[in-house]
């Protein structure tokens, strides 16, 4: 796999950042937090990466769409360049025309993007406090201005992440993702939620039926 901007793997990064908004007040706990994270109802996002990597001289930046709902992820690439990236339970598909590129992965449970599995659970799953400490060590704050979510992986290896911090401010979702690998590189996520229910389910059928009716 190339090393320059990983667009397959790395977008996947942004499935963290697609965790629908969690109404933190000073009163949260994790639990809460934790509940509100899974998803409910299809939330449309607009997006800004930047990644930190060491083979790049300077940051790469890339902007675009996120669509999250119960039974599908799609990312929306739109700048540098048009890249679309669909996660369903059962397959991982990959559409780059530009390199000619259109890649499929199975997936052999529900969501289980290779590498990324307990973080699918946050969106996907039913997973709680207890046993998300199993697998991470957590950190939960409430400044009363912003609100902070921070997992370390309690077994780590050179492919992994090393650190994923999610923070929002307080009474909203997450705006601010980071995610910090084994190797140095270092990707950021800022997200603006544009809209939700029917109407973010309305340009997720748009988009997709773009998608499929391209040549």
């Amino acid at each position: 796999m190339l090393r320059h901007p990983r667009n397959t793997l790395a977008s996947l990064l942004l499935l963290a950042s697609a965790l629908p908004p969690a109404q933190a007040t000073a009163q949260d706990n994790l639990d809460y937090v934790l509940e509100r994270i899974r998803v409910q109802e299809t939330r449309h996002f607009s997006y800004r990466e930047t990644r930190n990597m060491a083979l790049l001289a300077e940051p790469w930046q890339a902007t675009g769409n996120l669509y999250i709902s119960p039974q599908q992820m799609v990312i929306a690439q739109q700048t540098p360049t048009l890249v679309f990236t669909l996660i369903s339970a059962g397959r991982m598909q990959h559409i780059d025309d530009a390199q000619d590129i259109n890649r499929y992965l199975k997936l052999e449970q529900p969501f289980a993007v290779p590498g990324m599995e307990p973080f699918m659970l946050l969106l996907y799953g039913t997973i709680g406090h207890a046993e998300l400490e199993q697998d991470y060590v957590v950190s939960f704050g409430n400044s009363g201005q912003r609100w902070s979510l921070q997992l370390a992986p309690r077994q780590q290896s050179e492919d992994r992440i090393i650190r994923m911090q999610l923070s929002g401010d307080s009474g909203q979702g997450p705006d601010r993702l980071v995610l910090e690998q084994a190797d140095g590189d270092q990707t950021e996520w800022q997200l603006s939620l544009l809209s939700q229910g029917e109407a973010a389910t309305h340009e997720l059928q748009q988009l997709l039926g773009s998608i499929h009716s391209s040549p």
